[in-house]
């Protein structure tokens, strides 16, 4: 219905092989689930798949110092409800260019936190066309930067 192919969720059916967990740090053990490490904090970035970004202006040289290259740098739509939608936009071109130019996957994500919340594939593409970005080229990369880092991982 929302033209969305996989998910990434806190929670869930954890044998679901389309739904991408979001762990806070890594299992223990091997697991049959699929995960990345998401964190909100640049000082956890030598652990981390993705980092969650709020703000690229307060973070952006602290960033710099510790940045991983092929590491996922996400802004989430959410916030923007409650952002001027001038400055959230410069933000999202702003991160984007960092992620071209340092070798990280720009990640563009809903941040829902309840279905009702969620953002439809159309509209995350009309807000990467807004941002200057190819929506087509955009999930290109971040299928073969999902399906590399999803690789990396053990199993049972």
């Amino acid at each position: 219905m929302l033209a969305i192919d996989r998910v990434g969720m806190a929670g869930g059916d954890l044998q679901n092989r389309q739904v991408i967990h979001r762990l806070r740090q890594s299992p223990g053990r091997a697991v049959n689930y699929q995960y990345l490490v998401v964190s909100e904090s640049v000082e956890d970035m030598p652990r981390i798949d993705v980092l969650a970004v709020k703000d690229i202006g307060r973070i952006k040289e602290r960033l710099k110092k510790k940045i991983m290259p092929g590491v996922g740098l996400e802004m989430a739509v959410a916030p923007a409800r409650k952002m001027d939608a001038g400055r959230w936009f410069s933000d999202v071109r702003e991160l984007y260019s960092y992620c071209r130019s340092s070798g990280c996957q720009f990640i563009l994500s809903s941040g829902a936190d309840s279905l009702h919340s969620m953002v439809s594939g159309q509209c995350l593409d009309a807000i990467l066309e807004t941002s200057g970005i190819d929506p087509c080229e955009h999930w290109n990369e971040m299928n073969g930067w999902l399906e590399s880092r999803l690789a990396r991982r053990v199993r049972i």
